[in-house]
């Protein structure tokens, strides 16, 4: 029974410290000490373990490498190698690459997510497990082709956040157009206070000042509704719309 405890207590202490690291709310964190060790496991199921899906990660919240990784083989990889040696199987292709990818051996995750979609052109997780990896290497073309065959399937993919890394993707690639274009789609389906600031940028300096400027309002207007985890988190957005409505000589309240 002691041990149990003990096991139980350091998984929440590991899930507290999740929560602090992911910025989560601090509500999170009572709920586990309160519920011990019933809201841990909540707190597991219901952020952990859905945050650190692959699948479900932002495009644009892949960490590029600042120095070249290591070559070296975890378990994880070696044992991925053998399963396709063994079977040849898109499903460990797509695996392996999600591996390489954590451990930011983006070249590496490039060629089994290809080889993934090689055998199944259907494995969404694979595509946009190859564009997080060209993004993370600032291959932002060849990235939006990607996304591109991604939003063709399904548009909503990983709750938009596909969808803004396309908009991202053309806007780092000079295509102004096409990211003004892709923005606008991005906020008229969700709400992310990022797509909204650089839609409005982008307004400025095609020339419609005003509509740049009716945007950024929005975002500020916005912000006021927002649960205070929420408006942690579009903090930096929210302070940039009202940096650029002063440099506009508009002063709100």
């Amino acid at each position: 029974m002691d041990i149990l405890i003990t096991l139980s207590l350091v998984f929440m202490v590991w899930m507290c410290i999740d929560c602090m690291q992911r910025k989560e709310h601090f509500i999170w964190i009572i709920i586990m000490v309160v519920l011990f060790p019933v809201g841990a496991v909540a707190y597991y199921f219901t952020v952990k373990s859905k945050a650190s899906n692959s699948s479900h990660r932002s495009i644009l919240q892949t960490i590029k490498a600042k120095t070249k990784p290591h070559d070296v083989e975890t378990e994880e990889t070696l044992q991925l190698k053998d399963m396709i040696g063994k079977f040849n199987k898109a499903y460990h292709y797509e695996k392996l690459g999600h591996a390489y990818l954590e451990q930011k051996e983006f070249e590496k995750a490039v060629i089994q997510f290809k080889e993934a979609i090689q055998r199944d052109d259907e494995s969404n997780e694979a595509r946009y497990g190859l564009a997080k990896s060209l993004h993370a290497m600032e291959n932002f073309t060849d990235c939006a082709e990607v996304l591109e065959e991604l939003i063709k399937i399904d548009k909503k993919y990983d709750y938009g956040n596909a969808i803004l890394g396309l908009a991202e993707c053309y806007r780092m690639a000079g295509l102004d157009e096409k990211a003004l274009k892709t923005y606008r789609e991005v906020t008229n389906s969700f709400h992310f206070f990022k797509a909204q600031y650089h839609y409005a940028n982008l307004l400025d300096k095609g020339g419609e000042k005003d509509e740049a400027i009716s945007q950024m309002k929005s975002i500020i207007g916005s912000s006021k509704d927002l649960p205070d985890y929420k408006l942690e988190k579009e903090r930096y957005w929210i302070d940039e719309a009202y940096k650029f409505l002063r440099k506009n000589g508009i002063e709100l309240a």
